[in-house]
């Protein structure tokens, strides 16, 4: 893919999940990337993954931050000019997911879903946002299905993904009059990949907060109490990257949610009761 080839990418949250998908299809399109995780332990792992899988790592560099840390999303864009000379795009795919009865969060639990949901991108993108805007490049910000559909049990994280959502319309009106594009990414649940480095991990992840929280089985699912099939992460990469080509402001999978989504938002009585059909 021409498009990309060249181009200066920081993937934050991209050393597993659909982090790592997209950066290794950045990668291939001819994309120079800054994976950034947590440590370099998992910026380790991640190349050892695509290494694995017969990748070339050669146009990837890594760097271990902290994005919840004041400084480091700052620290991240100088490591970027440092290592690939500048930033043309910039995408945050740093979350957390969650599984509690909404009464029962803490205003400090809150904090935290919020910390790891929109803090985690708001100094990197402030940090780069005009280097992106000279370069009429790209900021992506992968939220989530949760940020427009509230389902039971997964309160804490849909809030924090509708305050992601607003931040993506309120960065869209001051930085496409200069000439960058904002792309808010709203998947239901990813399948992982095969080869993440991250799925020993991700097995029945949300059991325990499930269990603690006295919750029904059905809360343990990637969609929660919604019945939802997970999405291929490599079907939602490219069609991730051609949402960045045609510059389009919303990217939601599958698209019947999207429909469902719009459904509420003209008609919120008749699309909350459609919803209340597809919760368990």
């Amino acid at each position: 893919m021409q498009f990309w080839r060249d181009r200066r990418v920081i993937v934050a949250g991209g050393t597993s999940g659909f982090g790592l998908v997209l950066a290794r299809h950045l990668a291939r399109a001819g994309g120079r990337v800054l994976v950034v995780g947590r440590s370099s332990e998992s910026v380790r792992r991640a190349f050892e993954t695509c290494e694995r899988a017969g990748e070339s790592t050669a146009a990837m560099h890594g760097v271990a931050a902290d994005l919840g840390r004041a400084g480091e999303g700052s620290r991240v864009v100088d490591e970027a000019l440092r290592m690939l000379g500048g930033i043309d795009d910039l995408v945050c795919c740093v979350g957390r997911s969650g599984r509690a009865r909404i009464l029962d969060v803490s205003d400090d639990d809150l904090r935290d879903f919020l910390a790891a949901n929109l803090f985690s991108a708001t100094e990197l993108v402030r940090a780069g946002a005009d280097d992106v805007a000279a370069a009429r490049g790209h900021v992506v910000l992968v939220g989530s299905l949760a940020g427009k559909l509230v389902t039971p049990f997964m309160g804490p994280y849909a809030i924090a993904k509708s305050a992601l959502a607003a931040y993506a319309d309120a960065l869209r009106l001051e930085l496409e009059p200069r000439g960058a594009h904002v792309l808010l990414v709203s998947p239901g649940p990813i399948r992982r990949a095969a080869d993440d480095p991250a799925a020993d991990r991700a097995a029945d992840r949300y059991a325990e907060a499930a269990r603690r929280a006295g919750l029904p089985e059905a809360a343990r699912a990637p969609g929660g109490s919604a019945a939802l099939a997970q999405l291929d992460p490599d079907r939602l990469a490219a069609a991730v990257l051609e949402a960045c080509r045609r510059r389009v402001p919303e990217l939601t999978m599958p698209g019947k949610a999207a429909l469902l989504a719009g459904l509420i938002e003209w008609f919120p009585g008749a699309g909350r009761r459609l919803l209340a059909r597809f919760v368990r």
